[in-house]
């Protein structure tokens, strides 16, 4: 009984830790995530990096070394589950900040933090859920 209320904690504790959120610098991004798995080079002002963590593959865009952008997929490119959202959205929240659904885009799920900060987008495909910056633009 001890061993599994170890396992549960455990798993607990490093699920409330394993995703990133916005805002965050490198270091604080790698102590979540873990070293980085490939830098996949810089685009206009924004440097994106890879990374594996918490089940997913993450992709983060860095702008003046500050996460503004954070994409979430499986590793087998398998459409993101119900859970698998709830869980990315629940962790990608500041503390005290709760998401809310809002309109898509056509066929795209989104939501809105309510800080009004950061904003997360499943595109109609559903497998990256991306969570950003209010005011971040992805280079052409």
């Amino acid at each position: 009984m001890k061993a599994l209320i170890f396992v549960i904690f455990a798993w607990f504790a490093l699920a409330t830790n394993g995703l990133a959120r916005i805002g965050e610098d490198p270091k604080q991004i790698e102590a979540r995530y873990g070293e980085a798995g490939k830098d996949l080079g810089e685009q206009g002002n924004v440097h994106e990096v890879g990374y594996m963590s918490g089940g997913f593959l993450i992709l983060v865009s860095y702008v003046n070394g500050i996460s503004q952008r954070e994409g979430f997929t499986n590793p087998d490119h398998a459409p993101l589950t119900p859970e698998a959202i709830q869980k990315i959205l629940g962790m990608s929240a500041a503390d005290g900040t709760t998401w809310v659904e809002k309109p898509g885009e056509g066929s795209d799920k989104a939501w809105a933090r309510s800080d009004g900060k950061a904003i997360a987008i499943l595109p109609a495909m559903g497998k990256f859920l991306f969570v950003q910056d209010i005011n971040f633009v992805q280079p052409k």
